[in-house]
C-alpha cells in the first residue's frame, strides 16, 4: 500500500511508520534506520549496550568526526582487550596513560569515554527514552555536531540537510520512547536495538516488498501504481503548495492541478484522501480547492487567490 504525500508530509509519515514498528520502504529514499546519522546514533548506543563491541567504538568515536581516526579507534580496542576484559568505554576514560595516541586526541577520547560511562552508569536507574536522548546529545555528539552546521552554515541546501539529519535523530528518541511505552516502561537497551535491528533488515530486505507500506511523494509515484492509495496531506498550502498560490503566473497553480491528478490516479482500485483540520497544534488552511473541484466535498468558502 503507497502512501502519497506531498514532499512536506512525507518525513512525518516516515517517522510515525518507524516509532510504530511498522514495516516500510520509502520510494527513491532511504528510510530511517537506513539513514547514516541514525546508524550512527545506533552504534553510541550498541556500545552502551556491549562495551566490547570493536564494530560500535569504531563507527561511535568517528562520529561526527573530530580528529579520531582509526588508527586511534584501533589502539582502543587492542588496549582495552588486554588492559579492561574488552570494555572500551572504560578503556577510553583511560586515554590519559594508554600509549600511541597523539596528545590532541588523548582529551577527546577520554571525554567521549567518561560521557558514556556517565550514560551507561545511570541506565539501570532511568528509562530508556532518557538513555537515548543523553546519547544523541552528548557534548560533542551527534546533535551539537549538527546543531552547530545549521546554524553556521550559509549555504541553504546544507542547512536543511543538517535540519533533515536532526529531525531523524529527534525521531529516533522518540521511537526508543515509543518502544518503551509498548513495554510498559520497562523496555531495555538491547531489547530496543533488537527492534532496531529488525526494522533495518525489513527496509532491506527484497523479499518483504510485498509486505511494507511504501511511501512516496507525488513526484516519485508518477508512473507508479497500486490496488490502494492513501494521499495525505490533501489542503491548502500544501497542495496545492504555498508557493504556487503566492505566484503571479496560474501556470503554477495548474502544475500543482496535474500534481493531484498524478496523485489521484495511482490507485487501481481505491484512493484515500486526507486532511487535518489541525497540524503541529496549528489550524491548517483547510481542505484543497481541489477536492472541491473534484466534486469530492462541497466547501462553501471561497478561497483566497
Amino acid at each position: 500500500m503507497p502512501a502519497v504525500a506531498s514532499a512536506a508530509c512525507t518525513g512525518p509519515v516516515q517517522h510515525a511508520l518507524a516509532r510504530a514498528g511498522i514495516a516500510h520502504r520509502v520510494l527513491g529514499a532511504l528510510g530511517l534506520y537506513e539513514r547514516s546519522e541514525v546508524r550512527d546514533a545506533l552504534a553510541y548506543l550498541t556500545l552502551l549496550a556491549n562495551p566490547a563491541d570493536a564494530q560500535a567504538l569504531r563507527r561511535a568515536i568517528a562520529a561526527p568526526r573530530s580528529g579520531v581516526g582509526p588508527a586511534t579507534a584501533n589502539r582502543i580496542i587492542a588496549h582495552a582487550r588486554t588492559a579492561h576484559d574488552g570494555d572500551t568505554i572504560t578503556a577510553c576514560t583511560h586515554a590519559g596513560t594508554m600509549p600511541g595516541i597523539r596528545d590532541q586526541a588523548r582529551a577527546r577520547v577520554a571525554r567521549f569515554g567518561e560521557q558514556l560511562d556517565s550514560i551507561r552508569r545511570e541506565l539501570a536507574g532511568r528509562s530508556l527514552g532518557h538513555a537515548v536522548v543523553q546519547t544523541v546529545t552528548l557534548d560533542g555528539g551527534l546533535v551539537r555536531h549538527f546543531e552547530q552546521r545549521r546554524d553556521r552554515c550559509a549555504n541553504a541546501e546544507e542547512r536543511r540537510d543538517a535540519e533533515r539529519v536532526l529531525e531523524d535523530l529527534r525521531s529516533l528518541c522518540r521511537a526508543a520512547q515509543a518502544f518503551e511505552h509498548e513495554h510498559a516502561g520497562h523496555a531495555a537497551l538491547t531489547g530496543f536495538l533488537e527492534h532496531a535491528a529488525g526494522l533495518h533488515a525489513h527496509e532491506l530486505d527484497p523479499a518483504a516488498k510485498d509486505r511494507r507500506i511504501t511511501v512516496s511523494t507525488i513526484h516519485r509515484a508518477k508512473g507508479t501504481e497500486a490496488e490502494l492509495v492513501v494521499l495525505c496531506g490533501c489542503e491548502e498550502r500544501l497542495l496545492p503548495s504555498w508557493r504556487a498560490l503566492a505566484d503571479p503566473d496560474p501556470a503554477a497553480l495548474e502544475e500543482e492541478r496535474r500534481l493531484f491528478y498524478v496523485a489521484a490516479t495511482r490507485a487501481k482500485d481505491r484512493l484515500v484522501i486526507t486532511h487535518a483540520a489541525t497540524r503541529n497544534h496549528r489550524p491548517t488552511c483547510g481542505p484543497s480547492r481541489f477536492l472541491t473541484e473534484a466534486r469530492l466535498i462541497d466547501h462553501p468558502e471561497a478561497f483566497a487567490a
